[in-house]
């Protein structure tokens, strides 16, 4: 089978699931406090990364925001968003080109998503 097929397995069976568990709690076989510990075991497991381009994307974008903050930790960059998002940006097109990864405008706009999903990961963000 191959990984486009599992992906799609996957995904079917969490929108099946997920399906269910609103149509449970909706008719009070389970309460809210279920739910919670649910989403509390699946954020715990381990996710993988796809092989294909867009899994790659994710993964360098994931280490520029990481390296970002780090850089704005030390002083070698300003702390504002412009300059963030333009220096996450360079470092995903330039892991992108070290691994020979095609980045015209479709593989930016994805990058530019990524960026703004992992940024939204950081521990600073999620109390928001």
């Amino acid at each position: 089978m191959s990984t486009e097929m599992v992906a799609m397995v996957a995904l079917v069976v969490a929108l099946i699931v997920g399906i269910a568990l609103i149509a449970l709690y909706k008719r009070k076989v389970i309460e809210g406090d279920a739910i919670s510990g649910i989403a509390e075991v699946l954020q715990a497991l381990p996710v993988t990364m796809g092989s294909g381009l867009f899994g790659k994307i994710l993964e360098y974008s994931r280490t520029a925001v990481l390296t970002v903050e780090q850089l704005v930790k030390n002083g070698k960059i300003q702390p504002d968003d412009g300059a963030r998002k333009e220096k996450a940006m360079a470092l995903v097109a330039q892991a992108a080109n070290v691994d020979d990864v095609p980045f015209g405008m479709n593989e930016q706009e994805v990058a530019d998503a990524c960026i703004e999903a992992c940024v939204q990961e950081l521990p600073r963000n999620q109390g928001k």
